[in-house]
């Protein structure tokens, strides 16, 4: 089995800006957004998706209602979850601007390892012990058996990266604590034999090489992280936590923890010119299972790091839902996260030293998923039973 992993190249950002968000809840922001909605005027009539707001991200039709919003957004930190389906049901309420929505999409990825509101966690009734058995099995039944009978597609792989460095672009403010895009690139992945294989990347941000514009990188969306998960975890610990509703229907959330001793999850940083750092640490995080099918709904993971390690908060987030390809429902990655943070000690580049540490993550877009001559469409809801044997576990 290839086994998961994150592989980081140290980029020299500059310093960290001051933090200065401020708290909130996923209620107190909506209740910001709302507020601003009955003082302005909409200026757009639609909910826009990531590719559609990168790609009018510098247009001239921008208002200033929508600009003032956006450095408002900035500005918060949420101390829990604001997730997808939130997140595109308040763009479409309040039917943010291009800005706005930038700028809440920002928040919702940086506040994904967080716990959902309570109120957004499904009241019902935990599963027995003998439920909650029969569906791990289930989902490794499926990532280990259905996966490797999916069949041959293509899809499109997007990937920003974010860092929270100063920038003269005229969308950051000097005030607040914002991450800042510096990298976007576009590759072909193509799932062939129950093998992922990524082609060279064909776009970059202006002025940046397709082949030295990502930062930092993250395999595994395909099924090999929840493989590995799943095989480490039965020698660590998974219990259930909660249920919620996902992209890809309601789930059962499980939280797990794995030692460093039974880990296989793998952390490089490549260092230009000196050591790389290589480690094998703990790792925990939460397992979304559909209940019938076993399927994967959401997995999150965050490395269990020494103190001095060079890179830190290292940490990822894939989020499933179902596409069509061809004419049939299969399960696969709609996006993914991944973070870190670089010590001012750790590598360096241009045989120059971080003068302070550096945060970034990446934000990864899977789309226009397709057999080779087939069209695809993203749909919503759990796929079911029946249908299960079709559906297809992803990565980041």
């Amino acid at each position: 089995m290839q086994l998961r992993s994150l592989v980081f190249v140290s980029l020299l950002m500059g310093t960290v800006l001051p933090a200065s968000a401020e708290k909130a809840t996923v209620a107190n922001l909506e209740q910001i957004i709302a507020e601003n909605a009955a003082t302005t005027r909409p200026a757009i009539q639609h909910s826009m998706d990531s590719d559609e707001i990168a790609d009018i991200a510098d247009s001239n039709f921008l208002s200033d209602d929508d600009g003032r919003l956006a450095l408002q957004l900035a500005g918060i930190e949420l101390e829990e979850r604001l997730s997808t389906l939130s997140l595109y049901r308040l763009a479409g309420r309040y039917r943010l601007g291009s800005r706005a929505q930038m700028a809440l999409q920002q928040i919702a990825d940086r506040s994904a390892l967080l716990k959902l509101p309570p109120s957004e966690q499904m009241a019902r009734a935990a599963p027995d012990d003998e439920a909650q058995r029969a569906m791990l099995n289930a989902a490794r039944d499926y990532v280990f058996g259905k996966l490797s009978h999916l069949p041959d597609f293509v899809a499109t792989r997007t990937t920003t990266t974010f860092v929270d460095a100063p920038t003269p672009l005229r969308l950051s403010s000097p005030e607040a604590a914002e991450f800042h895009r510096s990298d976007m690139v576009q590759q072909e992945i193509t799932f062939r034999d129950g093998k992922e294989v990524l082609l060279p990347a064909t776009g970059a941000l202006k002025g940046q090489s397709a082949e030295t514009s990502t930062a930092f990188e993250s395999r595994g969306e395909f099924g090999t992280q929840a493989a590995v998960l799943l095989m480490d975890v039965q020698a660590g610990s998974i219990s259930f936590d909660h249920w919620e509703d996902t992209p890809g229907g309601i789930g059962a959330v499980y939280q797990y923890s794995v030692p460093r001793t039974n880990s296989h999850d793998e952390v490089t940083d490549h260092c230009e010119g000196e050591s790389s750092f290589h480690d094998l640490p703990g790792y925990h995080g939460s397992i979304a299972i559909a209940p019938q099918s076993g399927a994967i709904l959401r997995i999150t993971l965050e490395a269990d790091s020494d103190k001095d390690d060079p890179v830190s908060h290292v940490a990822s987030v894939i989020e499933y839902g179902p596409v069509l390809i061809g004419n049939r429902r299969y399960l696969c990655p709609l996006r993914s996260l991944t973070f870190m943070t670089q010590k001012a000690s750790g590598c360096s580049q241009h045989r120059r030293k971080l003068q302070k540490p550096i945060s970034m993550f990446n934000r990864t877009i899977f789309s226009n998923y397709h057999r080779f001559g087939s069209s695809s469409t993203i749909i919503y809801g759990e796929v079911d039973g029946n249908a299960a044997d079709a559906a297809v576990h992803p990565n980041q």
